[in-house]
């Protein structure tokens, strides 16, 4: 059992890096003027990479809290509160992009901007959650 908590645990730090690292790179494109046709088909594939790390993040978060017989500590519960909230973003950002490609309702360099927003809100969040969940590790609720 401890084993499987250990590298759950190391999957899911390296997939918080990895998706930090990922979002760096599409907050630095967001910034980049050039061909939309080509930002939005390079959005479209890093979303891909997106999508599978935050669920490996999730994945293994519930395997993480199962192991330690779910317990809610308060850097769990923040955890998956920011869950929700990266969830709502891209949510919202998506809604956005099809805003511009298929019903033209919103310039581009609007979207630019506004995902550029949410994105940074999503980096700040996470940056934000891991330094409570390594305080609280250290503290030790």
């Amino acid at each position: 059992m401890n084993e499987m908590y250990e590298m759950s645990q190391s999957i899911h730090i390296y997939s918080v890096i990895g998706l930090l690292f990922l979002l760096l790179v599409m907050i630095a494109m967001h910034k980049v003027n050039g061909d939309f046709q080509k930002f939005v088909k390079w959005i479209k594939v890093l979303m891909v990479f997106h999508l599978s790390l935050v669920g490996f993040i999730v994945l293994t978060g519930a395997i993480m809290m199962a192991a330690k017989h779910l317990s809610f500590t308060p850097a769990n519960l923040l955890m998956i509160v920011s869950f929700f909230i990266i969830a709502a973003l891209e949510i919202k950002r998506n809604k956005a992009l099809a805003r511009v490609i298929r019903f033209k309702m919103m310039s581009h360099e609007h979207y630019k901007k506004l995902g550029f927003r949410y994105q940074l809100a999503e980096l700040l969040l996470i940056v934000g959650v891991s330094a409570f969940a390594g305080m609280a590790g250290a503290v030790s609720f």
